[in-house]
């Protein structure tokens, strides 16, 4: 189940169904997926807060169903069924609106992958993050290279081979999640930098995300090579214009958030 609050730009979505420890199954990952496209189609909401219900974040998926689909699924029921989970590593950084982690509580498996595919985490001190899966005979699978970005291959290794569960300092460390607030702070630090982010240039913003996920599957030199690329469509843009402008003006400037024709 999934929760909707809506603050001025911003749009704070609940995984809400602390019963079960909020966790994720297909269906949840699908409503979740859905709610993050609708956000971005909509361009009065300039960042989307995650975050869960109760004391968890989410303590991953749904285990009792998947002990059953284990049984009862063909090989190709298990490359379908896997196709939320390869939507929720890929999709979030190539969104245009910025999508923050805030992580109230436990943060497994898969939802750690979750919150590493958010552009921001914000985890509140007595958070704990990993990739358990080991645990279960299993291996974090479809998360790995989502993982293996983060905090490198080191790091990634150790983490995926031992399933060892971290806290908030620590996985602040390895690049898990980045910043660490007393957990009566998170609420607040949360909808601080959503604000914030929100009331960026949102095309900057959304063309900065997408070189961002681009570079990073890339070498350096390829990278450099496509930030020249991509130069010219960032200084073609309204928002530069309106961005320069205010600043010379030295007044707040009036995002339109559009490209520009010049």
């Amino acid at each position: 189940m999934l929760t909707h609050r809506r603050d001025g730009r911003v749009l704070t979505l609940v995984l809400d169904d602390p019963d079960r420890r909020n966790a994720l199954d297909y269906a949840a990952v699908g409503e979740l997926l859905d709610a993050l496209h609708a956000a971005d189609r909509d361009p009065a909401i300039g960042c989307v807060v995650i975050t869960g219900a109760g004391s968890a974040f989410s303590a991953g998926g749904d285990l009792r169903r998947f002990r059953a689909e284990v049984d009862e699924a063909s090989a190709t029921d298990d490359w379908d069924t896997g196709t939320v989970w390869e939507r929720l590593m890929r999709e979030p950084p190539r969104l245009g609106t910025p999508v923050v982690a805030a992580v109230n509580g436990p943060a497994l498996a898969g939802a750690c992958g979750l919150v590493l595919a958010c552009d921001l985490a914000i985890a509140a001190r007595g958070a704990t993050l990993g990739v358990t899966e080991v645990r279960l005979g299993l291996f974090p699978i479809v998360v790995l290279p989502t993982l293996v970005r983060a905090v490198g291959f080191r790091a990634a290794q150790e983490l995926a081979l031992t399933g060892r569960i971290v806290d908030a300092e620590e996985a602040q460390r390895l690049g898990l999640v980045h910043r660490v607030v007393d957990d009566e702070d998170l609420p607040a630090a949360a909808a601080e930098a959503a604000a914030a982010l929100a009331a960026s240039p949102p095309t900057a913003v959304a063309m900065g995300k997408r070189l961002l996920a681009d570079v990073a599957e890339l070498p350096h030199d390829a990278g450099v090579r496509l930030g020249r690329a991509m130069r010219g469509a960032f200084l073609h843009t309204d928002d530069l214009r309106e961005g320069i402008d205010a600043f010379l003006a030295k007044r707040r400037p009036d995002w339109t958030g559009t490209e520009g024709t010049a």
